[in-house]
Formats: C-alpha cells, sequence, structure tokens
C-alpha cells in the first residue's frame, strides 16, 4: 500500500490529542434537537424555523436564551424538563452514528491516538449517545456541557479537555461542525477541522482550518499509519 503523501502525515504527526465535538460530527444529533424544540413549542401553537434555530447549535444556550429572544409564553422551569427527557428518548432510541465516526475514532484508538469528546450537551445526554453508537469507552477524556460555566463559543470546554489530557492546545486538533464550536476550538488555540451538515451548510465557518464534506474525507486512520 502507498505511504499517504508527506504533507498529510506530517500535519497529524504535529498532533498531540484528537477532540471531537459530538452532534453534528459523531452522531447526527441536531435534528434530535430541532424536533424536540419545536414539538414543545408546538404545543402552544409556535415553532421555529431552521434558520432561527442555526445559532443556538453547539451551544451551551438553553430555553432562558430561547424564552428572551422569541418571547415565549412560559417559564424555564415548564421547558427544560420536558425536553430534558424528550432528548434522552432521542438519544436513547434514535441517535445513529454519521459515515466515517466509527472507523475514525476506532482508528485513532488503535494508533494510540489521545482522543477526547468535548459536547456542549449535559452529561447523561452525551453518556446515552455514545452508549447507543458504540463509543461509550473510545475516548479518554469525556468533558460536557455539565463540566463548564461557560459554554461555546467560550474555549472552556476545549481548554478543559486539554488539560485533562495532559496536551498543550496548540497542538490539539479539534473536529466540529457549527460556528460555535468553530469559534470555540480556535479561542483555545486549537487547528480546527470542520464537518458540513444539512443543519450548519451555508453556515459561515469563520476560523475553520479545514473543511470537509464529512468524516469520510478525512483519511484520520492513514494518516495516524493504522489500517481501518
Amino acid at each position: 500500500m502507498a505511504a499517504p503523501p508527506r504533507w498529510r502525515r506530517s500535519k497529524l504527526d504535529r498532533f498531540a490529542a484528537v477532540i471531537f465535538d459530538m452532534d453534528g460530527v459523531l452522531v447526527d444529533g441536531e435534528p434530535l434537537h430541532f424536533e424536540a424544540v419545536n414539538e414543545l413549542l408546538a404545543r402552544d401553537g409556535l415553532t421555529l424555523t431552521l434558520e432561527q434555530y442555526q445559532p443556538y447549535m453547539g451551544t451551551k444556550s438553553g430555553w432562558t436564551e430561547l424564552i428572551r429572544d422569541f418571547g415565549l409564553p412560559r417559564p424555564r422551569e415548564h421547558y427544560a424538563p420536558l425536553y430534558h427527557e424528550l432528548i434522552m428518548r432521542q438519544y436513547r432510541e434514535r441517535s445513529t452514528a454519521l459515515p466515517g465516526a466509527l472507523a475514525v475514532v476506532c482508528s485513532l484508538r488503535k494508533a494510540s491516538m489521545p482522543l477526547a469528546l468535548a459536547s456542549s450537551s449535559i452529561q447523561p445526554w452525551v453518556e446515552a449517545c455514545l452508549a447507543n453508537i458504540g463509543l461509550a469507552t473510545a475516548f479518554d477524556v469525556i468533558v460536557t456541557g455539565s463540566d463548564v460555566e461557560r459554554g461555546k463559543p467560550a474555549p472552556d470546554i476545549y481548554l478543559a479537555a486539554a488539560e485533562r489530557l495532559g496536551a498543550a492546545p496548540a497542538r490539539c486538533l479539534a473536529i466540529e461542525d457549527a460556528p460555535a464550536g468553530v469559534a470555540s476550538a480556535k479561542a483555545a488555540g486549537m487547528t480546527c477541522w470542520a464537518i458540513l451538515t444539512p443543519y450548519t451548510r451555508g453556515l459561515a465557518l469563520p476560523g475553520a482550518d479545514r473543511v470537509f464534506e464529512s468524516l469520510t474525507d478525512i483519511d484520520l486512520a492513514a494518516l495516524a499509519g493504522v489500517t481501518a
């Protein structure tokens, strides 16, 4: 088998760790969140368009912000627990790994690359989702929205992941899909590659070092020197 291009191999060799976002990168989670939000709003005769919802993707923003921004009729205490249960059910029953996700993560583990997950979702959602797609034990470090006070686009979650891995942020590769996530990784001083999804396609991804159509286009297995 031919060796991968030298520029590709040297690119990965300089990374000390790879840190993945979850929704939109490893799992097609954004549709689940979008549907759950609108399921709750429909009970009040309301709905959000995808364009209205997109700025909240990949962030820790919750019902407080949605209530404020859209003048929703009920308090956070009404929406939040119902939403929590809807998302838990969605992750347990409907979450599926995106193309290339399992192969890339497993190949990097085989190559002994330190791996972390940095997701704005809360810890119970992350655990349910990873278990459902077969990646419950795949990561050396998992940092969730439950672990940081400031969510994406603040750099806190990526800095926490790098610290727990014992890796310098400048030597970490973050893989993201949403503008807030890209901004978070770049603010942490990391290289960031972005994956396009139907929910983020067309959005500006300022700061992304590279943009890919899918994880299947990132030959991380070959770059790490192993066969998927």
